[in-house]
């Protein structure tokens, strides 16, 4: 008995979607549209967390001493400085190494070369590069850098405060996901209004059938079902219409979407591919709740049942 309601029950769902075909594809575009600022609101949180993330592992602080300052006294400094609760990591670098690598970094311009070569000297000193174990933490090294007087022995220190930049990021972010907010909820606003009406005009499409029912002596709820399963079934499909065109779409200009993200090493292609089960099982929810809210309240306003 349940599955032959269940079968009529699917039946008139599918009769209703289909009779009004071109209402379906309407509510449809509407949501798909809610599904993209959606998608959208998303990526800018993933894009958001990629860039404060690859701007944080370049923080660090750099201590350069000069050519005069032995190697021996440099490696005293680093094992004070590994002493330090809040340093994760103590890179040292000699002199040596600090001139092949300008060498390198400068490799083809004569005029550096030829300087180079007509100093007897190496130029460069050895130099102390320290990473923290979170950024937050580096104000507090750099207390504790100057209560060791390191300034009066380090040549230079570089301590480029990157918290303004990540700071700005964070501002910027926050309003570009608030503008997300917005146009989500305007989209899912819309969304509402469409199923709403879609429902409304197939309860009075169906209103024969619907009185019929009652006379036959269906329960509220066999005739709610179909119309709350429609709801279901747009949800269903336009979730599946909006990844086949996201997909599409990525594959043709993903490529050049990247290049945008080159910086932080973020893969749009391949973090919706690895993430497409997650992203559409949120969507679909989202999506599949508010249609049956909005089936519920139209039913509950102009169906006396």
């Amino acid at each position: 008995m349940f599955l032959i309601s269940f079968k009529r029950i699917v039946k008139f769902a599918c009769q209703h979607f289909v009779r009004n075909v071109w209402l379906s594809i309407a509510t449809m575009t509407i949501i798909v549209l809610t599904l993209f600022s959606l998608t959208t609101l998303v990526l800018v949180n993933v894009v958001a967390d990629y860039a404060t993330n690859s701007i944080k592992d370049t923080v660090d602080v750099a201590l350069y001493f000069d050519n005069e300052t032995t190697e021996e006294a440099v490696g005293i400094l680093e094992e004070e400085l590994n002493k330090i609760e809040e340093i994760k990591e103590v890179q040292h670098i000699t002199a040596e190494e600090a001139l092949e690598k300008f060498k390198k970094e400068h490799e083809g311009d004569e005029a550096i070369e030829a300087t180079l070569l007509e100093l007897e000297k190496n130029p460069f000193g050895a130099t102390l590069v320290i990473e923290a174990h979170d950024v937050e933490q580096y104000p507090l090294i750099m207390g504790k850098i100057e209560e060791m007087k390191l300034g009066d022995v380090a040549e230079e220190i570089d301590y480029e405060d990157h918290q303004l930049l990540i700071k700005r990021i964070n501002q910027f972010t926050d309003k570009l996901k608030s503008f997300g907010l917005i146009i989500s909820a305007i989209f899912i606003l819309v969304a509402v209004l469409t199923v709403f009406n879609t429902v409304r005009m197939g309860i009075y499409i169906h209103r024969r059938e619907i009185g019929i029912m009652r006379l036959v002596g269906a329960n509220n709820w066999f005739i709610r079902l179909p119309f709350i399963l429609e709801g279901l079934f747009y949800a269903l499909l336009s979730c599946i219409a909006f990844w086949i065109i996201m997909f599409v779409l990525l594959h043709f200009f993903g490529p050049k979407i990247n290049t945008f993200f080159t910086e932080i090493n973020f893969n749009i292609g391949e973090y919706m591919r690895a993430n497409f089960l997650n992203i559409f099982g949120f969507e679909f929810i989202i999506i599949a709740v508010v249609n049956m809210i909005s089936a519920l309240v139209a039913m509950g306003r102009y169906l006396r049942i």
